[in-house]
């Protein structure tokens, strides 16, 4: 286990951009509220009691509000692997990644606030670790009982402009290189992309960029002009007016909030 956490409604309303993780496997628990969440392109939405599962290298964002209030439990696993999934994989990739706990839940969420309160002790560690093993027997035991298909998006220029997108977002892309990037106009990728993927090509890429924004703030100790260049933008002011303007908060502020 890297981490749990514990996101209250006021740290859920401060947006979590499109980003993936190479090596970890979150597993996600709504206790109250309703959200929207994106994952490698498709919206869902989640409520209390269920369960959000985002792959090593899952595409998402986190908390996508609807208006409702949003409490949910989070757990990092580095290095997952699952007898008959491929490593960083907590769910077969044709199925759902949002999972209904049924009367499962009180069980799961007493797993979650117990792994939670161990990993705050001095000596829980070992604790958190075992009661971990048996929050993911338990989630994959649900699985297998209750998972549901999910529904495949069609390959589509939207599906292609969004993974040219995910591939060189931290480049100097325009609207026409990625209408070019799939043979069509910059007027009918624009419309097709946004009835499909719910937001413009060019607000994906910021998104994307902001997110892997968030995730050097968070992680690493670069500066704020280093992350700048990082995700794409040769401006350091540029890019923090960008950055406020997705996340109500300065990249300093966002990273004084997450890093304490």
């Amino acid at each position: 286990m890297e981490y749990i956490c514990n996101v209250d409604a006021e740290s859920s309303r401060m947006p979590r951009s499109m980003h993936e993780h190479q090596h970890i496997t979150e597993i996600v628990l709504v206790y109250d509220g309703a959200g929207i969440f994106m994952i490698d392109g498709k919206r869902y939405t989640a409520k209390t009691g269920d369960l959000i599962f985002y792959n090593s290298k899952s595409i998402h964002d986190e908390f996508g509000g609807n208006g409702s209030e949003l409490y949910t439990y989070c757990i990092g696993l580095s290095n997952l692997r699952l007898d008959k999934l491929p490593p960083g994989k907590i769910i077969a990739p044709e199925l759902s990644p949002i999972l209904s706990c049924s009367d499962d839940y009180p069980i799961i969420l007493d797993l979650f606030r117990s792994i939670e309160r161990e990993s705050r002790l001095p000596q829980g560690a070992e604790t958190a670790a075992f009661l971990s093993f048996a929050l993911i027997t338990k989630i994959c035991q649900l699985i297998k009982s209750h998972s549901s298909p999910k529904e495949e998006p069609k390959a589509s220029p939207a599906t292609m402009a969004r993974e040219y997108i995910d591939r060189h977002y931290k480049e100097n892309i325009k609207l026409a290189d990625i209408a070019k990037s799939v043979h069509a106009n910059t007027y009918y990728i624009s419309h097709l992309f946004r009835s499909e993927i719910g937001l413009s090509p060019m607000k994906y890429v910021i998104l994307r960029r902001m997110g892997e924004a968030q995730n050097l703030l968070i992680n690493t100790q670069l500066t704020i002009t280093e992350i700048a260049t990082r995700v794409g933008y040769n401006n350091s002011n540029y890019f923090q007016n960008a950055f406020k303007s997705a996340t109500g908060i300065t990249p300093g502020d966002y990273r004084s909030t997450w890093t304490k």
